[in-house]
């Protein structure tokens, strides 16, 4: 089973990588980064911090664009071509595909985001040093620190969303699909509103509130703009710990819901 999940990792990510899209949104990415430097010449002192905040989210944008684009096609596009059936023929189960999708698709996202990232905090390093005169280790200490803990925080949103769009792909077409996930970031990113909302609903039913918490991402929880300036205050490593771990196991549940229905979807 774990060789045919490896195999179809690797074919999906060389297929990937053989798309335009994937060099279109890396070199976009990085143009972008690059021009937040020109919008903050007004800042009046906290360039940085805006140069950081503005790298992150196109890092993050770009990379969600990136998984759903490509998971939203990956098992309906299976499906609509017929080669499903020529996978299914050989010994390899649903499962296996699922996952070697899941897999292949992260191990393209995931090079993309590390090169954004690097440049970004190379940027950062290299503008802190120019600036205040300190050596790029120093720099580092102070700017880089800070910009790797945010991203790996982004870089859980865009796994969760990732998940989430495979697991789409099973019976919804590609629009419906990114239409769908669309809706589940915006709601997921307004969960403290939901949080407060239900809250001072004293009427309402424990039932829906468990519902709405467990089958929609708290996705706000890896919002680093709203977390606080983590180069002032030192990160919580135990609010890193907990994030990741819920963010494994969320992930964890998706998939093991969408190998049930798929195990169950007729394909022909």
């Amino acid at each position: 089973m774990y060789k045919c999940i490896f195999t179809i990792a690797v074919n999906t990510a060389r297929e990937l990588t053989r798309q335009a899209i994937f060099y279109y949104i890396v070199f976009g990415g990085i143009l972008l980064i690059l021009c937040s430097f020109s919008f903050t010449l007004f800042a009046f002192g906290e360039e940085t911090k805006m140069i950081r905040e503005m790298g992150i989210s196109t890092i993050t944008i770009c990379c969600l664009c990136l998984a759903t684009l490509t998971a939203a096609n990956a098992i309906s596009m299976e499906i609509e071509k017929g080669t499903i059936m020529t996978l299914l023929s050989k010994p390899v189960n649903r499962k296996s595909i699922l996952l070697g999708k899941f897999f292949g698709i992260l191990a393209v996202v995931f090079p993309a985001f590390m090169v954004m990232g690097i440049f970004l905090i190379v940027s950062l390093c290299v503008k802190d040093s120019l600036e205040y005169h300190i050596s790029l280790s120093t720099s580092f200490a102070k700017v880089g620190y800070a910009t790797i803990f945010r991203l790996v925080f982004s870089f859980l949103q865009v796994a969760i969303m990732c998940t989430i769009t495979i697991a789409g792909s099973i019976y919804l077409p590609l629009v419906s699909n990114l239409s769908c996930c669309m809706f589940i970031y915006i709601i997921g990113n307004l969960m403290h509103f939901f949080q407060y909302l239900f809250q001072g609903n004293e009427g309402g039913f424990s039932w829906y509130v468990t519902f709405f918490y467990v089958f929609f991402p708290n996705l706000e929880s890896f919002n680093t703009m709203g977390i606080g300036s983590w180069s002032e205050k030192p990160l919580s490593l135990s609010y890193m710990i907990l994030s990741m771990l819920y963010a494994i196991l969320y992930m964890t549940f998706v998939t093991t819901l969408a190998c049930e229905f798929f195990d169950k979807k007729e394909c022909r």
